[in-house]
């Protein structure tokens, strides 16, 4: 038997539908939080994880002490945060992968919280070093839901695994939430990417979701700053 989908993803899709056909209309506000999650039967923390995603995607706006607004969202662009092709796309033939690990296992109790899964499903968990004209350049952290992102071989973590996705899977990667903050290299990064222990790094936590709402991957990379690129655009909300 399959299993349920998450409330919150179940009302996501059913605003944004209401989005898409116009009952809930471009510039005008939802109804209030306690009314939304009133009628979808959650709780305020549910109906909370829903909207996140419909903020990420582009299509609300919240405001604090002034409701949840509908964007133009057929000619705003979801802001470009972090390269959510992957780091393959901006380097192309340049950029070679060495997976240090490839293993399916169950989530920790953070993972599964950040995967909206329990620690008794099963995720790919990666670690890969990714080279640039033969220099290490990030070293990647990442689980993945094998429910979501089936099928997953060592063949695509050598390359893309986002191009996997999207030309295998058919699916398309929509939106992400990124943190951005600056580390200290573990005893792993300095031994894989020649670096001493009081060297910087650029972290980036990433939760992508895909197209149908589901969230499918979990990352921490740590970037060499001098080849460290981050884009994005504000809006005046």
């Amino acid at each position: 038997m399959g299993k349920v989908k998450p409330k919150y993803l179940s009302i996501c899709h059913d605003i944004r539908s209401k989005i898409q056909d116009g009952t809930y209309p471009v510039h005008e506000y939802l109804p209030d939080g306690t009314s939304l999650a009133k009628a979808y039967g959650v709780s305020l923390m549910t109906l909370k994880r829903a909207l996140d995603l419909l903020v990420a995607e582009g299509y609300i706006i919240r405001r604090r002490g002034d409701g949840t607004l509908v964007r133009d969202w057929k000619v705003e662009q979801l802001p470009h945060l972090y390269s959510l092709k992957g780091t393959y796309y901006d380097y192309q033939d340049k950029l070679t992968s060495r997976v240090l690990k490839f293993e399916v296992t169950h989530p920790s109790s953070a993972v599964a919280e950040k995967l909206s899964l329990t620690e008794d499903d099963f995720v790919y968990e990666i670690i890969r070093l990714r080279i640039l004209e033969g220099r290490p350049i990030i070293i990647e952290y990442t689980f993945m839901p094998i429910a979501v992102i089936p099928g997953l071989k060592r063949q695509h973590l050598e390359r893309s695994i986002y191009e996997y996705i999207t030309k295998e899977l058919k699916r398309k990667v929509h939106s992400a939430f990124v943190k951005v903050s600056g580390v200290r290299p573990t005893k792993l990064e300095q031994t894989e990417m020649n670096l001493a222990e009081t060297d910087f790094l650029m972290e980036i936590e990433q939760v992508g979701s895909l197209d149908n709402c589901r969230v499918f991957e979990y990352s921490i990379s740590h970037h060499l700053p001098d080849v460290f690129d981050f884009e994005t655009v504000m809006f005046n909300q």
